[in-house]
Order: C-alpha cells, then sequence, then structure tokens
C-alpha cells in the first residue's frame, strides 16, 4: 500500500536547484516515506500548530509535507535548509 507523492511547485524547484548527491538523499528518503508516513528508520516529527503538517529531517535539509491518509496521498510542501525552510 503506497502513498502517491505530489510536490508544490516551490518543493520541485528547490529539488531541481540541489546537487545531484543531495537531491537523490532526499528523494530515497521521500520514497521510504511513500512506502510508510510513520517508517520507523526517518525523523519524522508533527509541527506544532499547524494540523496535519510533518517535517521530515534529512542531514541539513528539512521536508514539510502533509498525509492524507483517505485518498493515500502525501503532499510534500518545502523543501529546504534547516534554517530557511520554516520561514512562511
Amino acid at each position: 500500500m503506497n502513498y502517491e507523492i505530489k510536490f508544490y511547485k516551490d518543493a520541485l524547484k528547490s529539488i531541481r536547484k540541489m546537487d545531484s548527491l543531495t537531491r537523490n538523499r532526499i528523494l530515497d528518503h521521500i520514497e521510504m516515506l511513500s512506502q510508510n508516513p510513520r517508517h520507523p528508520e526517518l525523523d519524522i516529527k508533527k509541527m506544532q500548530g499547524i494540523d496535519n503538517r510533518f517535517r521530515l529531517r534529512v542531514a541539513s535539509y528539512r521536508v514539510i509535507f502533509s498525509v492524507f491518509n483517505d485518498q493515500l496521498l502525501i503532499l510534500v510542501i518545502k523543501i529546504g535548509s534547516r534554517g530557511d525552510v520554516y520561514k512562511s
């Protein structure tokens, strides 16, 4: 039961700008996330103050995403470095 992954335009733009090693590492983690949104090997935390919003830590990068269990969908909202991703 894999979840479908969809990316916001900003998330795609961010991932295209990354070097291939970083990009592949983040995409590998997102792939693991699609197999199980509560994957025990991933560093996932619920974000405070926003319903249904989580962050995935991949080295110094963060992937902000939402999970819709009824649709088997993971929506990747934003990808960026630790310092920048939480702004706005």
